[in-house]
């Protein structure tokens, strides 16, 4: 169902430039996110944490964005779009600005030894988890605010560029976050917590309607939604799928391309790299191609996907690096896919619903975040090569289940 405001509805084309604020703000809260994992290695060395430590740092985001997504949802619905991404960016903020700060206290203690491990632990872990918390916040709203505005058929379109501003803070985070870490740890993870502030200017420029609909706002909308089944469960599968195989990447390159583990680390930042050029590309080509609806960008996302990474077990010894073109082909379905299922359920709900419905998509997120890496885990032990063929499996699931039900959306 298209959803209304008091405001006309809007063409991607047409409003690109007041989504600005929206897109700054999720280019550089992802960022941020990414920055922290590019740094977190060097990080644990010099605070002498083991990497079950970053582990289980990194890992916490994932049940914390469980919990506070449904809630993030509720707040949009019930006190409003921009207020709820206000509340997101300040919290995201103050969040990491408190990371920043004690791991400056910490490299920095005039030759004071270095705090207990369990102090450190658990500071990052605080710290990290708040980010998580408070960064759900941001795409459960923003995905609202553009339901609100967008008519159904221009609707995935609006998202993909709100999703290739994500993918473009994913790609640049990391060379720039260890170019300045090489200066100075505490200087990179300011700058990076800074970033999000760019955004917040320009929403006080955007209309709001969302508190006019604060009665009706539902309780909660649960995956078991039959108008949420198809959209939830692709958008759990293409999360998981993708969190599999950058799990397993490393891996398949030293073991079954034998790579040397010195260059591994090239070949994966170049697949990787590659990945993040086919998903702006093509999030940004779904930006453009408004009329073509949700459910054909999911079901030939998910085909061309599959075919992307089961094309990695194609890879020979002697040439890993076609690794990148197996990464960039995947990557374009992926970048096709994850705008869909977002507009795809918000066009299936009602415009006091839409809140809710983004909070409960981004649960599929944050449970893919948890589950994912310990099935991919799993499935290596068992076969280097496993984990790509259930990829396949899986995405080819996504593409049969697009054909059931109604052809339309």
């Amino acid at each position: 169902m298209s959803t209304t405001s008091a405001e006309p509805l809007q063409a991607p084309a047409d409003a690109g430039s007041r989504y600005l604020p929206l897109l700054l703000a999720n280019l550089a809260m992802v960022a941020g996110t990414y920055a922290f994992v590019a740094i977190a290695g060097p990080l644990a060395r010099r605070m002498n944490l083991e990497p079950l430590h970053i582990g289980a740092v990194i890992a916490s985001v994932g049940l914390v964005w469980i919990a506070a997504a449904p809630r993030w949802g509720r707040a949009a619905d019930a006190r409003g779009r921009l207020p709820a991404m206000r509340a997101s960016i300040v919290g995201f903020v103050a969040s990491f600005l408190l990371l920043a700060g004690y791991v400056g206290w910490a490299l920095h203690r005039d030759g004071a030894a270095m705090p207990p491990v369990w102090a450190s632990f658990v500071a990052l872990l605080a710290t990290r988890a708040a980010m998580g918390g408070c960064y759900a916040g941001l795409p459960v709203a923003a995905t609202a605010w553009i339901a609100d505005r967008t008519a159904t058929t221009g609707r995935a379109a609006a998202l993909a560029r709100f999703g290739a501003a994500g993918a473009v803070g994913m790609v640049i985070a990391p060379p720039l976050a260890g170019w300045l870490a090489g200066y100075d740890m505490t200087l990179a993870f300011a700058v990076f917590a800074l970033l999000p502030l760019a955004g917040l200017p320009g929403l006080r420029r955007l209309r709001d309607d969302g508190p006019r609909l604060a009665r009706r706002a539902p309780a909660r909308l649960r995956p078991t939604d039959p108008r949420l089944r198809l959209p939830w469960w692709s958008a759990f599968a293409l999360y998981g799928v993708v969190m599999i195989a950058n799990s397993a990447l490393g891996f398949y390159v030293i073991d079954r391309l034998q790579v040397g583990a010195r260059d591994a680390s090239a070949v994966v930042g170049y697949a990787l790299g590659s990945a993040g050029v086919g998903l702006i590309a093509m999030q940004s080509l779904v930006g453009r191609l408004r009329r073509v609806a949700p459910r054909q960008w999911l079901r030939w996302g998910a085909l061309v996907g599959a075919v992307g990474f089961v094309s990695v077990l194609a890879v020979e010894p002697a040439q890993p690096l076609l690794m990148c073109a197996s990464y960039l082909l995947a990557a374009c379905g992926m970048g096709a896919a994850f705008p869909a299922v977002a507009a795809l359920a918000s066009t299936r709900v009602e415009p006091h619903e839409q809140g809710a419905c983004a909070g409960a998509m981004s649960v599929a997120q944050g449970l893919s975040m948890v589950v994912a890496p310990l099935v991919g885990n799993g499935l290596y032990e068992l076969h280097p090569a496993a984990p790509f063929a259930a990829i396949g499996v899986v995405l080819a699931g996504v593409f049969v289940g697009t054909w059931r039900g109604a052809s339309g959306q």
